[in-house]
C-alpha cells in the first residue's frame, strides 16, 4: 500500500465512521434497541451504502456518499411521518398480534405472521412459562418480543394483595462517578457538596477519586463503591 492509497482510505474510512456516527444520534435509539423489521432492513441498508463508500473509487465518494445522506435522510422523514399517522405507522411498520387467548393457540394468527410453535414455545419459556395453558394472552409485538399475560390463578402474589403498602421507589441518581462529583444530580436532588463530603467522611474517605460509584438508590438512602484498589467493600 503506498502513501495516496493509505491516505485516501484513511479519509473515506473516517468519513464513513464520523457520518454514521451523527447520523445514527440523528436517528434515535428505536434504530438500534427496538428494532422492528422495517429498521432492521434499513440499518442493514445503511450499513451497506457506508461500506461502499469506504471501498469506493476516489471519483465516486462523493457520489455514493450522497446516496448514504438520502437514504438517512428519507429514513428520518418516515419516522417523523409515522410519529403523526398511525395508520401509515401500521402499514410500515405492522401492529401487534395476539397468538394466545385464554390458554388457546391461535394457530390462524400465527400462519399470517409465519411464526412458528417452537418459536413461540422458546419465547414462552423466556418468560418463564412452560405450559400455554397458564397464559390469558401473548401478543407478539412488532419488534417481535413477546408480551404474556398469566391467568391470574398462576401470577405471583403482590403487596397489594395483601394490603401491604410501600412507598413507591424514586429514581435512582449518580452522584459520583469514576472519582468525578456530578453537580448537575447534586442540583437537582438540592444537595450540596459538603452534604456529601460529610457523607464520605463518615466512611473515612477523604477524597471523591477514592470512590467509584456513589449516588441515591431507589429507595432514597445513600450508597456507596470505594475503588476496588482501596480493598474496600460496598457500604
Amino acid at each position: 500500500m503506498d502513501f495516496q492509497e493509505f491516505f485516501r482510505d484513511t479519509w473515506q474510512t473516517s468519513l464513513v465512521f464520523f457520518s454514521l456516527l451523527v447520523l445514527t444520534r440523528i436517528l434515535g435509539k428505536t434504530q438500534v434497541g427496538q428494532l422492528t423489521f422495517y429498521e432492521y432492513i434499513s440499518g442493514i441498508t445503511i450499513g451497506s451504502i457506508a461500506a461502499t463508500v469506504v471501498s469506493s473509487d476516489p471519483d465516486k465518494v462523493w457520489s455514493h456518499f450522497y446516496d448514504l445522506l438520502l437514504f438517512v435522510t428519507l429514513t428520518y422523514l418516515i419516522s417523523l411521518v409515522t410519529l403523526q399517522s398511525r395508520p401509515l405507522r401500521k402499514i410500515i411498520e405492522g401492529s401487534p398480534t395476539i397468538v394466545i387467548q385464554n390458554g388457546r393457540i391461535l394457530e390462524e394468527s400465527m400462519g399470517k405472521l409465519r411464526y412458528d410453535l417452537d418459536e413461540l414455545h422458546g419465547q414462552l419459556r423466556q418468560q418463564g412459562v412452560f405450559d400455554p395453558s397458564e397464559v390469558q394472552y401473548a401478543i407478539l409485538e412488532i419488534n417481535g418480543d413477546l408480551s404474556v399475560i398469566k391467568k391470574s390463578d398462576y401470577q405471583p402474589i403482590t403487596r397489594s394483595d395483601l394490603n401491604i403498602h410501600t412507598p413507591d421507589p424514586i429514581f435512582p441518581v449518580e452522584l459520583i462517578m469514576d472519582g468525578k462529583i456530578i453537580m448537575r444530580n447534586l442540583e437537582l436532588k438540592k444537595l450540596s457538596t459538603s452534604w456529601l463530603k460529610q457523607q464520605l467522611a463518615a466512611r473515612n474517605i477523604t477524597d471523591e477519586s477514592e470512590v467509584t460509584y456513589a449516588g441515591i438508590d431507589s429507595k432514597g438512602q445513600f450508597f456507596i463503591s470505594r475503588n476496588i484498589r482501596d480493598n474496600d467493600t460496598p457500604h
